[in-house]
């Protein structure tokens, strides 16, 4: 089978660009078409970074809404479609493998400490709230870093979504789907403490 030809590769590469121009303007059918263009060769490679651990879907559906928020930013002079695309999914992808890593040293630092020598009971509420303080963390450390900013922005530093949106710069629409997003993920992770609890 022949290669395809310059015009052939050249309409291609002109069609990608006209999608991620849609996109940028907001018309989510172009970012339907470019996911059934794109979809098979993103998740393959998220799933070759990341291995079976059932991550790669999640990625991909990251990668997708970073276009969606970033499509106006992409410089066609810079890459090609494909590559800008590669470069979002790539990134994104390793944020994950950072994030696993340091789940593991959170939880591997958890376990080794020692149980204290006081038996009381004050000592078992205190080594209780500690390991949920850690069960949190541990959890928040596996949102995507734009949740994990959202959440914590809102619950340590007590800023409102509009304060939020302001101090990051943030459209206020994406700051509440961050929080819901990030808030949903937490509500799962959690949930055995949460009914340990109730």
């Amino acid at each position: 089978m022949s290669a395809p030809s310059t015009t052939s590769a050249q309409l291609r590469s002109s069609d990608d660009l006209a999608l991620v121009r849609r996109i940028a303007d907001g018309d989510a059918a172009a970012l339907g078409e470019l996911y059934d263009r794109f979809a098979g060769m993103l998740l393959a490679l998220a799933r070759r970074i990341l291995g079976p651990a059932g991550d790669a879907e999640e990625v991909l559906q990251e990668s997708l809404v970073q276009v969606w928020n970033q499509a106006d930013r992409y410089d066609a002079e810079r890459s090609s479609v494909s590559t800008w695309l590669i470069l979002i999914l790539r990134s994104r992808a390793l944020d994950r493998l950072r994030s696993r890593a340091a789940r593991e040293r959170t939880v591997e630092a958890a376990a080794a400490q020692p149980p204290p020598a006081d038996t009381s009971s004050a000592a078992e509420e205190h080594v209780l709230h500690r390991e949920r303080r850690e069960q949190v963390r541990a959890a928040l450390i596996e949102l995507p870093e734009e949740q994990r900013r959202v959440i914590e922005l809102a619950f340590y530093e007590g800023l409102s979504q509009s304060e939020i949106a302001l101090r990051t710069g943030t459209p206020l629409g994406t700051v509440k789907t961050r929080a819901l997003l990030g808030m949903k993920k937490l509500r799962q992770a959690l949930r055995p403490t949460i009914q340990e609890l109730i």
